[in-house]
């Protein structure tokens, strides 16, 4: 019989032990997750920058004759991730939208593959200079290890699920450096949910691989700056608009990734050809400059702390989205959260810059303006506020700022909203499953009913629940209830509830209503 099967026990006493002794396996199962994914996380973020290093060294200076070198090169590289992706087809692109997927059942990748393609690909991609980032690649590789972990455990599914997703968590802490945002990552982006047995894990193993990211790695936070000193509360209309302009940037962004997927998927040639191509035009961009070139993690700095002009600033912002689209569109191993950031970062420069030219602001608040418009590019992209807002507030340490950060994020998240511009990650998912509609799709949440619950003592036929939604579970004071018609909810009770996907907000608010 299956662990997870709560609704056959009977002994309240031998519930709560076996509960106990589940969550202590967890917690121990999750420190193992995090320390295999927080080595392999670390190793990669390391790879990547001493690779991104020695590109930015080599091509300083570079020759006609060795620029012919570094094209043949690149050839050599476009057939090596050709192959990487045959040998693991899910290994391409970002990762986060195929540990999406992972968790609804909609893939079943093969964690050693994916992890080595995704390893040697990514630092690959990451020397010849792509504008990609390390962290989606980090979320794959960390989730990789969990579902590697869960293997050697002889877990079922739904353990498999939670230590791959309590990997995918540590991977983005190992790639930031930011342990709760890794873990708000899994539980608003991934799962879209919390639950016990899925918050203890995750948080354990974001926190030891962060431990190894610093400690053992010497890896410092992604950005490598603080700001401490606050925006003036006279400033929040300019923040406003800066939300506006980054709903906008981000909606364009979003776009733009799909306008060249479409391009790339419309050129009947092979993919080794497109990758050829894509290696060639980041090599020759890089020729003549490594400005946009790479993730930008460094550029981030230079950004916040140096003077641009208005139009060098403008020339970034729509660089950087053209040249991360169009790797990105090539299907090669490397995400967007990164260049994300980065995009974000020179918009909120260039809005710092043209408001000063405008003199709608005085003084210098470039930083503050760089790290606000992150926040909002991140929401407005991928329609996670919590997240926006702690990842940029975490990695910068500029909790003086949270009120500006906060309000540039909301905006930037509501313009997006108004639009109709669903979140990037979701439309990637829908883009490789070719489903239409991923809304139908099943997914869990755990609940308790509130001690004023609208729907208190009404046999269970008798609620009147949001179509395709489900009560699997009922705990009451340690025992496990089967849900049938003639049970009655009570004040405390904690619900295991299923519904779809595209219902979830909306079954969730069910289980909140009140009386007043």
């Amino acid at each position: 019989m299956k662990r997870w099967q709560f609704n056959k026990r009977s002994s309240t006493l031998a519930d709560m032990s076996m509960n106990r002794v589940l969550l202590y396996e967890l917690i121990l199962k999750g420190a193992l997750v995090g320390v295999i994914a927080g080595i392999c996380g670390a190793t990669y973020r390391y790879l990547i920058l001493e690779s991104e290093h020695w590109r930015w060294h080599m091509m300083d200076g570079i020759s006609y004759e060795q620029m012919l070198i570094w094209l043949g090169v690149m050839v050599v590289f476009a057939f090596v991730v050709d192959k990487l992706l045959k040998w693991a087809p899910l290994s391409g692109g970002s990762g986060i939208p195929q540990i999406e997927g992972e968790m609804l059942g909609l893939f079943d990748m093969k964690p050693y593959r994916t992890l080595i393609s995704k390893m040697i690909g990514g630092v690959i991609t990451g020397f010849a200079g792509f504008s990609v980032g390390r962290e989606g690649p980090a979320v794959q590789i960390g989730g990789s290890a969990g579902k590697i972990v869960s293997y050697w455990m002889h877990s079922g599914l739904r353990e498999q699920r939670i230590l791959t997703s309590a990997g995918a968590g540590a991977g983005l802490a190992a790639a930031f450096s930011a342990p709760v945002s890794g873990a708000m990552f899994v539980f608003e982006e991934v799962h879209k949910s919390f639950y016990p047995y899925l918050v203890v894990p995750t948080f354990v193993a974001t926190l030891i691989s962060n431990y190894i990211t610093v400690s053992i790695f010497g890896l410092d936070p992604a950005l490598g700056f603080t700001v401490t000193t606050g925006m003036p509360l006279d400033y929040f209309p300019v923040l406003l608009l800066v939300g506006v302009v980054m709903g906008l940037c981000g909606v364009f962004f979003c776009r733009m990734i799909f306008l060249f997927k479409h391009l790339f998927d419309a050129v009947q040639v092979s993919r080794f050809f497109k990758l050829v191509t894509t290696f060639v035009v980041v090599a020759l961009i890089g020729f003549d400059s490594q400005l946009l070139l790479g993730g930008g993690n460094d550029l981030v700095a230079h950004l916040a702390f140096e003077s641009h002009g208005v139009w060098l600033l403008l020339g970034i912002v729509i660089g950087k989205i053209l040249l991360t689209t169009f790797c990105y569109g090539s299907g090669a191993q490397g995400g967007i959260f990164l260049p994300m950031l980065v995009i974000g970062a020179a918009s909120g420069a260039f809005c710092e810059s043209l408001f000063a030219s405008l003199s709608l602001i005085s003084g210098d608040f470039t930083a503050q303006f760089v790290i606000c418009a992150m926040g909002g590019m991140l929401a407005a992209a991928m329609r996670t506020p919590i997240l926006a807002i702690l990842l940029v507030l975490e990695m910068t340490n500029s909790f003086s700022n949270i009120y500006a950060i906060g309000t540039v994020t909301i905006v930037a998240y509501l313009v997006a909203e108004l639009l109709k511009e669903p979140p990037i990650y979701d439309s990637l998912l829908q883009a490789m499953t070719g489903q239409s509609n991923l809304e139908s799709v099943q997914t869990f949440f755990q609940t308790k009913v509130p001690v004023v619950a609208t729907y208190i003592d009404i046999p269970l036929q008798d609620l009147q629940l949001p179509d395709g939604t489900l009560i699997v579970s009922i705990r009451r004071n340690g025992t496990y209830i089967v849900p049938l018609g003639d049970v009655r909810l009570e004040s405390g009770d904690e619900l295991q509830v299923s519904c779809e996907r595209g219902k979830l907000k909306e079954a969730k608010m069910y289980f909140q209503s009140v009386h007043y």
